[in-house]
């Protein structure tokens, strides 16, 4: 028996962590028990396919999928839990006396070096990010698990990835809320497993989740379009919206490159089953051809994506 190391709770509340919250927060990480073994079975490509109900896709990247190291689909063999599916599919070190997973093949937690470089392995379920220990977390089959391990002054922070695309937003017709019509909308849903709501015009009220359409102006125009998109709805600010247009944030703050459009999962602390999917473009042309390319493939191991001169981007931007 081993024990692995959650990530950081599910940051639905609202507002940003105080620096109180946040050391007991990592206080706690060092006592959230799970269990584990190593080793590789039943492995196939998962080619980027969503996996069927029988099946877990197990991914496992770094740098907020810049470099995918695993990525394969195992037979969902009840009872079994997100750790357990690593286990049997990774080498695992752990360390603090197994309390935490240590090390995903050979890359391991720089936690406790007093580097501020230091990096750890966080996980998502379907596009959540954990909020309990990993074999805490019982799946049931058809889920995506992501464990990526990055910096944690990147963004440790980050409620809701878009790697399991079409989920966390499939189960109930996905509210639309636009100020006009988006041309080939209806068959982007329906290629992708989503059933759309009416549409709900763009006002001063926020809705209650769904899929938010804007240009660039009408974003910048909206308070709570940019509250959605900012750093206490999305876990960091990954991109600047003016009335102008949308550039890439880093998370140290850098501003990067200018994008035509950019997708971003919101949380909503109203109700966390239905959370907000923002896409802005920076005029309504891009706005149009950029929907189309939000796809399963396209959103592989993505908190978030952008289109930067014709080519997507994954999010948040790594700076040069």
């Amino acid at each position: 028996m081993s024990t692995a190391r959650s990530p950081v709770p599910r940051p639905f509340g609202r507002g940003l962590l105080r620096v109180g919250a946040l050391a007991a927060l990592l206080a706690a990480l060092l006592v959230m028990a799970a269990c584990g073994g190593g080793g590789e079975r039943g492995t196939a490509a998962s080619d980027g396919r969503t996996p069927e109900d029988g099946e877990i896709r197990l991914v496992v990247s770094r740098d907020f999928g810049a470099e995918v190291l695993r990525d394969v689909v195992v037979p969902a063999e009840a009872p079994t839990d997100v750790l357990r599916v690593l286990a049997e599919n990774a080498e695992l070190d752990t360390g603090y006396g197994g309390q935490f997973v240590n090390g995903i093949d050979g890359l391991k937690s720089t936690f406790g070096g007093g580097s501020a470089d230091a990096a750890d392995w966080f996980y998502w379920v379907d596009g959540v990010l954990g909020d309990v220990g990993a074999a805490d977390w019982k799946l049931k089959g058809g889920e995506t698990v992501w464990w990526d391990y990055h910096r944690w002054a990147d963004a440790m922070m980050l409620p809701l990835a878009l790697h399991a695309f079409p989920r966390p937003y499939t189960g109930r017709p996905l509210a639309v809320t636009a100020a006009a019509d988006v041309a080939g909308l209806g068959d982007w849903a329906a290629a992708n497993g989503l059933g759309l709501a009416a549409r709900r015009p763009l006002t001063r009220h926020a809705p209650s989740g769904g899929l938010v359409l804007v240009t660039a102006s009408e974003a910048a125009a909206t308070p709570w379009v940019l509250e959605l998109v900012s750093a206490s709805r999305a876990g960091v600010e990954m991109v600047r919206i003016t009335k102008d247009g949308l550039r890439l944030s880093s998370t140290a703050g850098d501003v990067g490159p200018a994008a035509a459009a950019a997708a971003i999962p919101a949380s909503n602390p109203d109700d966390p089953a239905r959370p907000y999917l923002v896409v802005v473009g920076a005029t309504t042309a891009d706005l149009v051809s950029f929907v189309p390319q939000l796809t399963p493939e396209n959103l592989n191991a993505a908190v978030a994506v952008a289109l930067v001169d014709g080519d997507l981007v994954h999010l948040p931007w790594q700076g040069e």
